[in-house]
């Protein structure tokens, strides 16, 4: 079994530790990086091997490592923050200038409108700051309690009896949800709520709390006479529709009658449903719509009312933990004293309990069992000792295990019951310790509460009894094993402060883990040759064919971390001619980024004789039931996408499963027989996970968050509030949103909500994706807009290919589809594809157009549905009128495109580097300084650029560390004009600064301003000097004097439009406005493209786009096929009131001017901040885009 030489090139210093230390040092990480502590140190007694693994282990969670001292003071102290280290000054600057239409387009503009107070004293970044005004809300009437008397109750009832005795059907269904394990807490369920605002039901999976609870609730309530509003939310769109539909079956129902639903695009039912499902986005946006209080002399509690007092049951699904569930429950919290009749029903498989108890004032809890069968459970070391035994039938053993009958009657499991029960409340041991000393039996020192699962070893190192818990391990208790909650006798220790019983177990289990038995002799040889970061899919291969071997049928799950390991599993399994016989084994893969008709292939049973074996996700813990799966394969391991605020960068790693997902995993054995689960991890292992995942809201980014909460109240500080939550965000995650929300002008530097962050949150986006929308108007650019958001906000159209030669020709489809647009961009080549599968379906080519590019037509038509909604959304908002066509008349203009993602993505702007030494691709280089390679996926993965021509700029919507280091997934090369325009600082200096003119720290104030007047001066003095611009303080570009002069013109009115189109949503810009809106359009189709992409002339010249194509790397030239789906050419930009602009800037009433068009710059503010920026500031380099 053991393969020898198998660390080699892979091996890791990490993987040198035994796996003790490995889980010990692992945890100290994680619990120093969920802290506000800035430094960690280890203890000086770690070994040389052991400090080379933690500085790896550091080096890939994002953290400095250092070792200091000598001898027995040699110390190892972590670091959280690496930040503040600036990008690399070598790189020289770019030249910037305006083409030739642009320059006429200027004086233009500047002949007509030049520029006045405002635009040289930055009042638009003044005004920006305005506190938010009263904004009237409409009420849903969704939401509503429908309008019921007592007769109308009865008829209902009636009605529904009726159909139960007329129909074989539904007294089929009454039967079934009789037997559920949830029916006979029906009248304890009722009559508890009848007491309790809050109620909590922890419900295995299986026992029909879903469907079941709304039922009962609405019986009892129409039972009484009176009429109800439930609204129940599901976390995912998919299961609220299915929930409705189910529970409207069972009631003999259309979906939309007395159980409806609403979710972000659709609904069915309203305020005569009595039953609402709905996602918790939907109910959260009600809460925050209903709760926004944005000024002093508005009653929070009277706005509240329509919306709280048509409710009277909330039934929230928790089990996910997402940041907005944890958000909704904190909101709940402070409502319930307001609102005494609501009731609050929190629903489960997965949660702690005890802790959410707690956190609702010590609610009542009904736990309900679940329905599955036995699932026989292996770890590692039985897994390795059954491949050694090859001859041997493992399977043929359990079944004989199941024959053996307990030596435990009724009467003495109901005396363990009641002995266990009097240990932990009332400490009285006595009873226990004589059942257990009565016989020695593991059955009985190992036993678990009938109803809690918890058991002696949990009461005693719960309660400090260390000579119990000593002489229980003496006999060899199981110290894995686990209650209902999850949590072992560890973690009891752990909850309860009992530091030394802790420490006993913990030593014990190690000891254990160390003895020299024949599996643990296995075990220990085994991990120190592979890796336990990797996937050994030659040990899932093996365990695939014994267990094929072993048993005659019954499908098997394995559950890998990502579509890597599914990829290399799949292709391991593909290269044995056992696997590979499709008589024998049907290998399927379930990721969500597969197509759905590959997906569905998954639920469908394979013919007799052939094994179905499935590699997937973590999706298939919950989001899908697959009924024949018997055995399961759990590597330890799932995908987890984090972000670390001290890097300010989002983390995507393979890392361990919690206890709540093993035991989901063990479920999926047990639905439909017995199964078998092996856990591809030690007993140790086991024992060590964390009980449940970490909350979103702990590892997400959150201005979403942020903005709501002052959208709820505004004299609420942002920290205060999310304090108050569950488990509140770590503080720098906190500090980094609300900086994020004041780059945008969303909020002021001391935290009040201003008018257009008030429009930044009323929008179902994130807050940047709202300023990408209004800026897009403002070009009349809506409609790449509108896919950029939508795609943003749900998923990539791009499916993944199964076979390398189709991955190969996924990425070729998806270069050539950007090319429609100018070339080098991930999200471009999202729009061109979606504008292209809209003409396909038009003709009747969409499933020919799907299959060519890879493209899935169900997220395709989501996007579709998304963006009319988003729409919508718009047009109810004044932002647009009910015929947005000549909103979208620059749509198909690639310069003004880019622009329009810049306005989205901004401030994540990175500089491409060549390749270093030894090295074939180009980097990335951020506004840190880190150096991020761009993604294999990426379209611009193979991008090469002339150097002479300086570095291009490219924006990207994250950087992600993940296991092999920083990367960026999804980005677009870009122009310079367009980040002039919208970056959040510009500061001018001369080209070569003079050292002996900087400022001396020990000026006075009114040194310093003559100083820096002179400078002003200096550079500005005649409108053809060349100066240095500096953008963000690290891009550098040089110019001439007036046309940095006429940038900062242009960013002032930009900034002004941007504010005039928030107050004033369906009024046309004025005059001046509306004209540089138009010149601001006409210099970006002539400038803003990047200067690797080829021009808009040339994009419609086929001949001389593969021309230009020719030696690039990166860029594919549309083909035939493809250009038949193309929009019409690109014509001159359109201006933002076209029927105002129909002559251009030259068309108006022509005012003074200064001589030649040009103007005076001397006095104008020597820092410039971007457009809708609070006040000129310093630039926090922070995260500002769509999530």
């Amino acid at each position: 079994m053991v393969r020898k030489g198998r660390k080699g090139k892979g091996a890791s210093a990490a993987s040198a530790m035994n796996e003790a230390t490995l889980v010990r040092v692992t945890k100290a990480l994680d619990d120093f990086r969920a802290s506000d502590a800035e430094v960690y140190t280890f203890e000086p007694d770690i070994s040389k091997e052991e400090r080379a693994g933690i500085h790896e282990m550091c080096r890939k969670m994002g953290m400095k490592s250092k070792s200091s001292g000598v001898g027995t003071r040699r110390r190892l102290s972590v670091y959280k923050s690496k930040r503040n280290q600036g990008p690399d000054m070598e790189e020289g600057p770019s030249h910037l200038g305006f083409s030739e239409e642009s320059r006429h387009v200027l004086q233009d503009l500047f002949t007509h409108y030049p520029p006045d107070d405002a635009d040289l004293n930055g009042d638009a970044s003044q005004n920006s700051s305005d506190k938010a005004a009263n904004i009237k809300w409409k009420t849903d009437s969704a939401f509503c309690r429908p309008a019921m008397s007592k007769h109308d109750i009865t008829k209902k009832v009636e009605m529904f009896s009726t159909k139960i005795n007329g129909s074989p059907q539904l007294r089929k269904i009454m039967e079934d949800r009789s037997k559920l394990p949830i029916s006979s807490f029906k009248d304890f369920i009722t009559s508890t709520l009848d007491n309790h605002q809050v109620v909590l039901i922890s419900g295995e999976t299986g026992c029909g709390k879903t469907t079941q609870v709304p039922q009962y609730i609405l019986d009892h309530m129409w039972g009484k006479g009176e009429s109800c509003k439930i609204i129940c939310t599901q976390p995912r769109r998919i299961s609220a529709i299915s929930v409705a539909e189910r529970i409207s079956a069972e009631r003999g129902e259309a979906v939309g009658d007395t159980v409806g639903y609403k979710i972000r695009l659709e609904s069915k039912g309203g305020k005569n449903s009595s039953v609402m499902f709905c996602t918790n986005g939907v109910l959260l946006r009600v809460l925050i719509g209903r709760g926004t209080n944005t000024s002093k002399t508005r009653n929070p509690k009277k706005s509240l009312d329509d919306a709280i007092l048509g409710i009277s049951h909330i039934i929230d699904e928790i089990h996910e933990r997402d940041r907005f569930s944890d958000f909704m429950l904190t909101i709940l919290r402070d409502l319930l004293p307001v609102y005494p009749h609501l009731r609050l029903v929190l629903m489960s498989a997965t949660i702690d309990a005890v802790r959410f108890s707690q956190y609702f004032n010590g609610c009542s809890v009904i736990q309900v069992p679940g329905f599955t069968y036995p699932v026989k459970t292996y770890y590692l070391e039985d897994v390795l000792s059954i491949l050694q035994s090859e001859g041997d039938n493992h399977l043929s053993t359990t079944t004989s295990d199941k024959k053996q009958s307990s030596i435990l009657t009724e009467d003495f499991k109901s005396s363990m019951d009641d002995s266990i029960n009097l240990a932990l409340v009332n400490e009285e041991f006595d009873p226990l310790l004589e059942l257990i000393s009565a016989e020695q039996n593991p059955e009985i020192y190992n036993y678990q509460h009938s109803e809690t699962g918890v058991t002696p070893l949990m009461v005693f190192a719960a309660k400090g009894q260390l000579g119990d818990v000593c002489m229980l391990l003496s006999f060899g208790v199981d110290c894995s094993a686990q209650d209902r909650d999850g949590k072992s006798a560890l973690d009891w220790a752990q909850q309860e402060k009992q530091q030394e019983v802790y420490e006993v177990i913990i030593k014990h289990m190690e000891c254990s883990s160390a003895k020299s038995t024949e599996d643990n002799e296995l075990l220990n040889k085994y991990m120190a040759t592979i890796n336990p970061e990797h996937i050994d899919t030659l040990l899932i291969e093996r365990l695939l064919g014994k267990i094929c071997v072993d048993s005659n049928e019954g499908a098997i799950l394995v559950f890998l971390p990502g579509w890597e390991d599914i990829n290399q599993t799949r292709e391991k399994l593909r290269a044995s001619p056992f696997f590979r016989d499709s008589s024998r084994c049907l290998v399927l893969s379930l990721h969500s980024m597969i197509p759905s008709s590959e997906q569905k292939k998954v639920f469908k049973h394979p013919p007799a004789g052939v094994r179905k074996i499935i590699l997937s996700t973590n999706i298939a813990e919950t989001a899908v039931t697959i009924d024949d799966v018997v055995f399961v394969i759990d590597s330890g391991r799932m995908k987890e996408k984090s972000y670390d605020p001290y890097n300010n960068v989002s983390t995507l790693h393979a890392s361990w499963v919690s206890k709540a997902n093993a035991r989901q995993r063990e479920g999926r054995a047990g639905r439909c027989q017995a199964g078998i689960c092996y856990h591809l991890y030690s007993r140790f292992r086991a024992a060590s996970l964390p009980n449940y995942q970490i909350p979103e809201i702990k590892r997400m980014p959150i201005e979403e968050l942020c903005l709501q909460v002052k959208l709820l109240d505004s004299n609420c500080r942002i920290a205060d509030f999310l304090k108050k939550t569950l488990d509140p965000p770590i503080p720098e995650s906190v500090r980094n949103a609300i900086t994020v929300l004041q780059d945008l002008g969303a909020l002021t530097q001391d935290e009040q909500l201003t008018e257009l962050g008030e429009k930044l949150g009323s929008l179902p986006v994130h807050p940047s994706t709202t300023k990408m929308l209004l800026f897009a108007i403002l070009m009349n650019c809506l409609d790449p807009a509108l896919t950029l958001a939508c795609a943003a906000d749900y998923r990539d159209p791009f499916f993944l290919p199964m076979a390398p030669d189709e991955r190969k020709s996924a990425t070729a489809g998806k270069v050539e589809l950007a090319s429609l647009y100018g070339g080098f961009s991930d999200q471009l080549a999202v729009v061109a594809a979606f504008d292209c599968w809209r003409r396909a379906k038009d003709r009747g080519q969409e499933s020919q157009f799907c299959t060519k590019y890879f493209i899935s037509s169900s997220i395709m038509q989501m996007l579709s549905n998304m963006r009319k909604q988003l729409q919508s959304e718009l047009y109810q908002r004044g932002f647009v009128p009910a015929d947005t066509s000549a909103c979208s008349l620059n749509s198909n203009d690639p310069g003004i495109m880019r622009a329009v993602l810049m306005a989205g993505a901004y401030p994540m702007v990175g500089r491409l580097l060549p390749p270093r030494r030894n090295a074939k691709k180009t980097v990335v280089e951020t506004a840190s300084g880190g150096k991020v390679r761009l993604h294999p996926h990426s379209c611009n993965f193979n991008l090469s650029f002339d150097k002479s021509s300086g570095n291009p700029l490219l924006i990207y919507d994250e950087v992600t560390r993940g296991d092999g280091g920083m990367y960026i997934k999804k980005c677009s090369v870009v122009g310079s004009c367009p980040l002039l325009l919208l970056a959040s600082e510009m500061v001018v200096a001369p080209p070569d600064d003079d050292s002996d003119e900087e400022e001396d720290s020990s000026e006075d104030e009114a040194g310093k301003s003559t100083l820096v007047q002179h400078r002003k001066e200096k550079i500005m003095s005649s409108p053809d000097n060349t100066v240095s611009v500096v953008v963000d303080r690290w891009l550098r570009f040089d110019a001439s004097a007036l046309d940095v002069a006429q940038i900062y013109c242009l960013r002032e009115r930009l900034a002004s439009s941007i504010l005039f189109k928030v107050k004033h949503p369906q009024d046309v810009l004025p005059p001046a406005l509306g004209a540089s809106m138009y010149a601001i359009a006409c210099i970006l189709s002539y400038d803003g493209l990047p200067d690797m992409c080829p021009s808009n002339d040339l994009l419609q010249n086929s001949v001389e786009a593969r021309r230009f194509s020719l030696g690039k790397r990166g860029y594919i030239p549309p083909g035939g096929y493809l250009r038949s789906f193309a929009d019409r050419p690109h014509h001159a930009p359109y201006s933002q009131n076209s029927s105002n602009h129909s002559g251009g800037a030259s068309a108006y009433t022509q005012p003074s001017r200064a001589p030649d068009g040009r103007f005076d710059q001397s006095q104008r503010s020597f820092r410039n901040s971007g457009p809708g920026s609070s006040k000129p500031r310093s630039f926090k380099r922070q995260r500002n885009t769509a999530q």
